[in-house]
């Protein structure tokens, strides 16, 4: 999916609002083990902060600094005897930009952060993740190509692998974009993604991912075009998947006030485990957002991701999530609330010993955050909500309060 532009009022938060949400603030049992299907990356426009972010300086190097304290009720996700936590994470973090009006050439962009973690309750587990991105970018007159890599590591909650998780992940490739003709363009992507967990008796996967696709500029509104993709997925926990999917994706704009991106498809694909032929199935997602006013601001997501089971033998993960979410902007703040559910089906690609239950998974959140001294700090504050039904049932709430320095 691509990302969508951002409204004006969030581009001042971004810059060191990134950190503090990307790196520092826990969200509800993250979502570690859905991450390493992120690997479509043909239509993404970047991954790292927005040039405006950065206080709309001219290039070179930018330094910050982000902490925040959580409060959170049920930090292993346990069903029985659930045990609170505070923690403490503290992540300085340092982004150069050799081009961040995107006039030049070639272009290069880098971001590196360690983020400290510090628990009151589980001191064993105190320690430093690091985490980075590089771009490099060729930008010629018809012709658009980026090759990338980014490595993060993760200590948290994951509803999948079913606890506290200790981990990495990779992701590295190479995309570009070709103008055939004033109204239409061809793109193209081969991305790779692999993670790892340094904990518990749990398996990564490596995901790698190759698309072609086309867009037609049907209107000054409307682009469309069809995708093709390819898909191999391997993991010892369920053998090797391998799926062709067959895409519309369809951006749509009206103005500066609606976005909308969306794909679907049929996926053909066939497990290494099962033998025969290859299985139909639905794949897609969509992104959309609504400037209501300057005040207002709304967003809604839908995503489908399949994943290895990081714990259970011979499973895979069809995961259905959607999201809204709605911003309230002030003068010098924001307060933004949102729900989202996802539905986990697990599906047995082989010999298993036990049923597995399907999962589904509620959240919801209330965030409020304020800028502070000529913009140069950003203090935030959320309160998060989840609650899981299915093989474990839980529920956690957690408190957060941060602040977010940018030199």
């Amino acid at each position: 999916m691509s990302t969508l532009p951002l409204h004006p009022v969030e581009r001042l938060f971004a810059g060191s609002a990134l950190a503090l949400l990307a790196l520092s603030v826990p969200a509800s049992a993250q979502d570690f083990a859905l991450r390493v299907a992120d690997g479509d990356r043909a239509l993404v426009d970047s991954f790292l902060p927005p040039a405006e972010a950065l206080g709309g300086f001219k290039g070179g190097f930018y330094l910050g600094l982000d902490a925040t304290a959580t409060y959170d009720s049920n930090f292993f996700i346990l069903q029985d005897y659930p045990e609170s936590e505070f923690s403490v994470d503290i992540a300085p973090w340092i982004t150069y930009r050799s081009d961040p009006e995107g006039g030049a050439r070639f272009s290069f962009e880098a971001r590196y952060s360690p983020v400290i973690h510090t628990y009151w309750n589980n001191s064993h587990l105190n320690g430093v993740d690091h985490t980075g991105d590089i771009f490099f970018r060729f930008k010629g007159a018809r012709t658009d190509i980026t090759a990338f890599a980014s490595y993060d590591e993760v200590s948290s909650a994951d509803r999948l692998a079913g606890g506290f998780i200790q981990g990495s992940i990779l992701n590295y490739g190479i995309k570009g974009s070709y103008q055939l003709a004033p109204r239409t363009s061809l793109l193209g992507a081969w991305t790779a993604s692999k993670s790892e967990y340094d904990s518990g008796a749990r398996a990564g996967a490596d995901v790698y991912t190759t698309q072609i696709s086309g867009l037609w500029d049907a209107t000054e509104r409307i682009r469309i075009g069809p995708a093709i993709r390819h898909t191999l997925t391997e993991s010892d926990q369920t053998g090797e998947r391998d799926a062709i999917a067959a895409l519309v994706r369809t951006r749509y704009q009206w103005g500066e006030r609606f976005f909308f991106d969306a794909s679907g498809g049929v996926e053909f694909a066939k497990n290494s485990r099962l033998g025969g032929g290859r299985d139909a199935g639905f794949t897609g997602g969509l992104e959309a957002q609504y400037v209501i006013s300057e005040r207002w601001t709304w967003k809604a997501a839908v995503r489908y991701a399949n994943v290895p089971s990081p714990t259970n033998l011979n499973y895979l993960v069809d995961d259905l999530s959607f999201s809204t979410s709605l911003t309230r902007f002030f003068e010098r703040g924001s307060l933004e609330g949102g729900v989202g559910i996802s539905f986990s089906e697990y599906q047995a690609v082989g010999l298993t010993a036990t049923a597995r239950e399907d999962d589904e998974f509620l959240n919801a959140y209330l965030t409020y955050r304020r800028r502070l001294y000529s913009d140069r700090m950003t203090w935030e504050t959320s309160l998060r909500a989840a609650v899981n039904d299915g093989q474990k049932e839980w529920s956690q709430w957690q408190i957060s309060t941060g602040i977010g320095f940018q030199y």
